[in-house]
């Protein structure tokens, strides 16, 4: 089979060269000047090559075999046999060229640099040498000579097996691909809205009529910059491109577009991306697609100048250029910007030059001289003439081709145990400096203790590289119920000694629990030792995800007291994987309400993790259970404080005063001192916002800190916006609007300032200290804002 995929790989890359070759030297000597014979010309060799490489074998030609470079390679020995005639030597009756025959299993067993003597006799020694199925008869040692060209043609044996190997994947890869992209164009077509303009609606029942094709569905396109036609005859139209367009223009672009329903562009389209594909190793295909697609354009210019008139197409084939540099300008900034469709035949492509389009609009039509019937009659003898030539090349033969060798021994168990139904479960752990890779097939049992595996399935094989060494351990069931047991370590066979039976137990354990969870191990623990056991087991666990595990496995188990919980903080605290110290914390806060002293163990221990993620999911899960404890709350503002980043901190300190629980004096009054820690000016007044919702009416008890946590907002807008979220929901007294009348000195005199006192005007008290500091605050604004600052409080002065 291969012979007959690389015989034809060769003899296409031969002809679609002759063929396309031959088309560029016509075009390029100026021959070819008509676009419809040019378009004839490539369309004919393009095609052609594929249809004369699939016929050629059927038919009587001259046929000329490659060499076989992989064939072994005779050795001349009538200089060793005349050597041996001068020396007085034996000769060998019947020399000749001596080989070894090929057997159809590869090379020799022997390696190249074997030497075998025999005695046959003492006046004379045969030294055999294999190299590559080569065997040389001598009296003495010979030095090969062409031992480095048999290594050139190894390798180019290696190689070219290879290649024709990887096109038939590369090229079912690239037609699987050209389909997939097809259904999708065609899915994303139909959703795109119905064009509701009946003038084009209109237009297009007319030009369909003319030229002799089902009226196609028009659609609105908002993401393209050109018109394209689309599978299922169906017409995209952008949505900005009709907008800018006028009537006539927009009929000639619509003529434009029917004219590749009428020429079956599409399906050529798709076709000549199927025969690239096929024959990806041929360069010359891309410069007779972008040809082939050149006088698509032209030809659908043509008829549509013809139909709507050539300067209004024209005017729309340039607006329709100008909006696709400027989407494509746009896009290259823009990730994930839309491009256009390879499959669709588009107005404006990139591959389609406009100068050279435009003048041929305004030139006239260069169809105007042929008739259809000439054209068909010319395409047919084009084709036929071209097919003739490349048939008349001479057919490449390729012997017997050479075989890939490929070394599948890794994965083949694997395979076997997939075709067998087991399923094949394989675990990679690397942390703290040790590797460990675990591959088994089926379910394993263990005994009661998990140190060692009962039964299994098919095989189980265990890798640890740790301190530089690296140990290994295959158990495999024998098929009699037993088990055959083998174990290495730095790639030696070892006998299984007391240490190594003792790194086996351990891994088994490991291996034991990942299976079947902690639990297990935990409950067994707890029977034979308690509270105390387990901790001793959670602590030996080098492996993070284990002593999470245990962990976790230790709280289902039931409450722990609180000595119990400060020791698995601490044992959690241990780790130095934060995902899974992270995961433990938030165990151990979900697992019961913590007392004081461990919630501030817990907070001392969250700046040790890295990421400001991990903190402030520990932080955000222990909020709802934090006590009201000034040292608790220290702790926490500690904790807070080793962010680094302002989002973190306001969703932690956000949590500490959400509505879903109590926010307590003493939560409200550490939320509003944390935010001090924000930099940002959002972050610190959405925190500020929030606390002062939680205030419930009895913003007075606050206000001073409020308002110093205010005063270190750079921006006025964030100021006002957060003192007037202070005024909101609460009767504003003495207290309050004093602190916020002081709060207006750290603002410029502006806009907010002004708004701020307005808005502070509807909750004023009528007091004369009160008004004459509002007063003061006014001035410095302009004379238009001092006027509405003033008219505020009309209603607190008499007339």
């Amino acid at each position: 089979m291969i012979e007959a995929l690389s015989g034809w790989l060769l003899n296409y890359l031969l002809h679609s060269t002759v063929l396309l070759g031959g088309v560029w030297a016509l075009e390029r000597a100026g021959w070819l000047k008509h676009p419809a014979w040019r378009e004839a010309f490539w369309r004919a060799a393009f095609f052609g090559a594929v249809l004369t490489a699939s016929v050629q074998p059927l038919t009587q030609v001259t046929r000329i075999a490659l060499p076989d470079v992989w064939a072994p390679t005779p050795v001349p020995t009538l200089a060793l046999a005349q050597h041996e005639q001068d020396t007085g030597a034996d000769v060998v009756p019947n020399l000749g060229t001596v080989t070894t025959p090929s057997t159809g299993e590869g090379h020799a067993s022997t390696s190249a640099s074997a030497l075998a003597v025999t005695a046959t006799s003492p006046a004379r020694l045969q030294v055999e040498r294999a190299a590559d199925h080569l065997t040389v008869v001598a009296d003495h040692p010979v030095d090969l000579s062409d031992e480095s060209m048999l290594r050139r043609r190894e390798f180019l044996r290696e190689g070219l097996a290879a290649l024709l190997l990887s096109w038939p994947l590369v090229a079912l890869l690239g037609l699987g691909l050209t389909l997939v992209r097809w259904l999708g164009l065609r899915r994303q077509v139909r959703a795109l809205p119905v064009c509701g303009n009946e003038e084009l609606q209109q237009a297009a029942a007319e030009l369909a009529g003319i030229a002799g094709v089902r009226v196609p569905t028009l659609r609105v396109s908002p993401h393209w910059a050109s018109p394209l036609v689309a599978p299922g005859g169906q017409i995209c139209l952008p949505e900005r491109l009709m907008r800018t367009l006028d009537g006539q223009q927009r009929v000639a672009v619509l003529a434009h577009e029917i004219a590749h329903l009428r020429r079956r562009d599409l399906a050529w389209r798709l076709a000549a991306r199927l025969v690239s594909q096929l024959g990806w190793l041929q360069p010359m295909n891309r410069l007779a697609m972008r040809r082939l697609d050149l006088l698509a354009e032209l030809a659908c210019d043509a008829w549509a100048a013809a139909e709507a008139g050539a300067m209004p197409l024209a005017e729309g084939l340039y607006v329709c250029a100008r909006d696709m540099a400027a989407a494509t300008a746009a896009a290259e900034g823009r990730r994930g910007a839309r491009s256009m469709p390879a499959l669709a035949s588009a107005m404006a492509a990139a591959r389609s030059p406009l100068m050279a389009r435009m003048d041929a609009l305004l030139e006239g039509s260069p169809l105007a001289g042929t008739t259809p019937a000439r054209r068909r009659l010319g395409r047919v003898l084009i084709a036929g003439g071209l097919c003739a030539v490349a048939l008349a090349v001479p057919m490449l033969v390729v012997g017997k081709a050479p075989r890939l060798s490929v070394d599948l021994s890794g994965v083949s168990g694997a395979f076997s145990s997939a075709f067998s139904g087991l399923k094949v479960t394989r675990q990679v752990v690397i942390a703290d400096g040790v590797e460990r890779r675990v591959n088994f097939s089926g379910d394993l049992e263990f005994n009661g203790d998990e140190t060692d595996v009962v039964s299994l399935a098919d095989k189980l094989s265990i890798m640890e590289k740790a301190d530089g060494v690296t140990r290994r351990v295959e158990i495999a069931a024998d098929g009699k119920g037993g088990q055959v047991r083998r174990f290495w370590i730095d790639g030696d066979s070892r006998p299984i000694d007391a240490q190594a039976q003792a790194w086996i137990t351990g891994q088994i354990g490991l291996i034991a629990e990942s299976v079947q969870g902690s639990g297990p191990r935990v409950e067994r623990l707890l029977r034979t030792g308690g509270t105390e056991a387990a901790l001793a087991d959670i602590g030996k666990a080098r492996d993070a995800m284990a002593r999470r595990s245990r962990i976790e496995a230790l709280l289902d188990s039931g409450p722990q007291s609180d000595d119990t919980v400060s020791q698995l903080i601490a044992l959690a605290g241990g780790m130095t994987d934060d995902f899974q110290r992270r995961t433990a914390f938030v165990a151990l806060i979900e697992h019961r309400t913590l007392a004081p002293g461990p919630q501030r163990e817990l907070l001392a221990l969250v700046p040790t993790l890295k990421g400001d993620f991990d903190r402030r999911l520990v932080l955000v899960a222990l909020s709802p259970q934090l006590a009201n404890d000034t040292a608790v709350m220290t702790a926490w503002q500690q904790a807070v404080r080793g962010f680094g980043g302002d989002f973190d901190k306001r969703i932690a300190i956000v949590a500490l005063i959400d509505e879903d629980h109590e926010a307590t004096p003493e939560r409200l009054r550490t939320a509003i001192a944390a935010s001090g820690l924000i930099g940002g000016d959002f972050d610190r007044r959405t925190v500020l916002t929030a606390a002062a919702q939680q205030m419930h009416g009895d913003a007075a008890t606050y206000a001073a800190s409020y308002v110093d946590a205010v005063r270190g907002i750079s921006g006025d807008f964030d100021r006002r916006s957060a003192l007037i979220a202070l005024m909101d929901g609460t009767q504003v007294d003495r207290e309050v609007a004093l602190q916020v009348l002081r709060a207006t000195s750290s603002m410029s005199a502006g806009f907010d300032r002004a708004e701020l006192l307005i808005a502070l005007a509807e909750h004023l008290p009528a007091e004369p200290e009160v008004l004459a500091q509002y007063r003061q605050a006014a001035r410095g604004l302009s004379t238009h804002d001092r006027g509405r600052v003033e008219a505020a409080i009309d209603h607190l002065t008499s007339s």
